[in-house]
């Protein structure tokens, strides 16, 4: 079955409707909660989604700016791995220096954090099959298929038997049938995982997936 990872959004006016939202997700069974790298401080926001939920996984993103400063990167890593009780998994932003994108990851993953790395296909790809716990592609499917197809071949003459994740995204679902729709076409690139951007019908999609009628009771209170 494929991992959902909902996008929450970057800003919001309300904490407490964003914070009620992300137990929601939870609840419903969502996998991971992702926050975009623009907004408000990732690090405080997951700080503040950590101390409300108990099981997802939270996703921060991790760049290049980031790594500028290991000591302050690691501390803020440590922080929010205990505040989450180990849930923190960093999502690293490929960069166009392998050698920087590899001393990044490592930073990240610190103690033996799982770490995911964001890049769309090429060498950012092939190196995320051989250092990284899974792979973010930028595109929707089936754009995705051949990156994908091209980390399982890696893995495999590699000879790598571990887990590896593969995420795609998806755009924002208009009904049932366009998310089942979605999902079907991310699980035949070989995804493992997808990402959704946050929104009013997710709720009900995630938590009804085989349901027909449309329980319009069941939204994000951000909606």
């Amino acid at each position: 079955m494929l991992k959902i990872g909902v996008l929450l959004p970057g800003r919001f006016s309300e904490a407490g409707d964003y914070l009620a939202d992300a137990r929601a997700l939870e609840a419903a069974g969502v996998d991971s909660l992702w926050l975009p790298g623009d907004g408000f401080d990732p690090w405080l926001v997951l700080a503040g989604v950590a101390s409300v939920t108990g099981r997802v996984r939270l996703a921060v993103p991790v760049s290049a700016r980031d790594g500028a400063d290991p000591d302050g990167l690691n501390r803020r890593l440590d922080t929010l791995t205990t505040l989450s009780r180990g849930r923190v998994m960093p999502t690293v932003a490929a960069g166009s220096d392998g050698a920087g994108t590899e001393a990044l990851i490592a930073c990240a993953r610190g103690d033996g954090r799982p770490v995911l790395l964001r890049a769309d296909g090429g060498a950012p790809a092939l190196l995320a099959s051989r250092l990284a716990d899974g792979l973010v592609a930028a595109q929707e499917p089936p754009l995705c298929r051949a990156t994908f197809a091209q980390v399982r071949d890696r893995r495999a003459r590699d000879g790598r038997s571990a887990s590896f994740e593969l995420w795609t995204h998806l755009a924002r679902p208009t009904g049932r049938d366009a998310w089942r729709e979605a999902l079907a076409a991310a699980a035949a690139t070989g995804a493992t995982g997808v990402v959704v951007p946050a929104d009013p019908r997710l709720l009900d999609l995630v938590r009804n997936a085989d349901e027909e009628e449309d329980r319009s009771d069941l939204t994000l209170a951000q909606g």
